[in-house]
């Protein structure tokens, strides 16, 4: 392979680490992943190239390319130190609690995950913040038995199920409040291309919805039974809300 070329696949593992950026407005983007649909010699370079920088390609679309680190260690893996310097360490478990937890609002069963054609309705501040709690009490409820980084995200589960649930408008913003959690995961998840904002709001209305990148990262989430718990908990909470809602309508 020429050294034109080698460069064509740097540049298009480049883009893919730009986590917000989309294809479909970036022409170089749609050049490169053309002729990484049609160049099987392309392919293995640009796998070798995110080999070399402690990545791997995890999915390919018209999208995007979805390349994510190859172990704990990689330069680009998150961890909890990663996490606003001085921060105390209840709440930067709690922020990870809080990204599960928002990710489990989109993707209540393992089969939604799998199906490609299955589209997460948007989902309020309202209804990741009631996640989130709800994750946190069942983990407290049951020592968070079975669950990966148990010791590490101990702290914040006891934290959250600490704080109101409601909280005036002024603290909404606060990391003292479930909602400043949620909060301030969203920014996260949405600076980091996994979410988009739909509708913004000062209060608990707004809204955001799932973007394709979440769903990949997702199918290869580390925290499996993690995950698993908080999609228990969303889907007894909805199952709860039919339930009361159909006898409200007997009523």
């Amino acid at each position: 392979m020429s050294g034109a070329d080698t460069t064509k696949a740097a540049r298009l593992v480049y883009k893919a680490l730009h986590t917000t950026l989309v294809a479909e407005n970036d022409l170089e983007y749609r050049e490169l992943l053309a002729l990484y649909r049609a160049d099987a010699e392309f392919v293995e370079c640009v796998r070798q190239i995110a080999e070399g920088l402690e990545l791997k390609v995890l999915d390919f679309t018209e999208r995007g390319l979805v390349v994510v680190p190859t172990s704990r260690d990689s330069r680009f893996a998150f961890r909890l130190t990663d996490i606003r310097t001085g921060m105390p360490v209840e709440q930067k478990a709690a922020l990870l609690l809080a990204h599960v937890a928002i990710a489990s609002v989109f993707f209540p069963t393992t089969e939604g995950l799998e199906d490609e054609t299955y589209t997460p309705r948007p989902a309020s501040v309202a209804q990741f913040r009631d996640a989130l709690y709800g994750l946190a009490r069942r983990l407290k409820e049951t020592d968070g038995t079975g669950v990966d980084m148990r010791e590490e995200l101990a702290p914040g589960w006891e934290y959250i199920t600490s704080l109101p649930v409601a909280v005036p408008a002024a603290q909404r913003a606060s990391l003292n409040s479930v909602v400043g959690i949620v909060r301030f995961a969203l920014g996260y998840m949405t600076q980091n291309g996994l979410l988009l904002l739909n509708r913004d709001a000062d209060d608990d209305t707004a809204t955001y919805t799932q973007r394709y990148r979440l769903r990949v990262q997702l199918r290869e989430v580390a925290l499996r039974k993690l995950f698993e718990v908080a999609q228990c908990s969303v889907r007894e909470r909805t199952a709860e809300a039919s339930d009361n809602a159909g006898a409200s309508l007997r009523e």
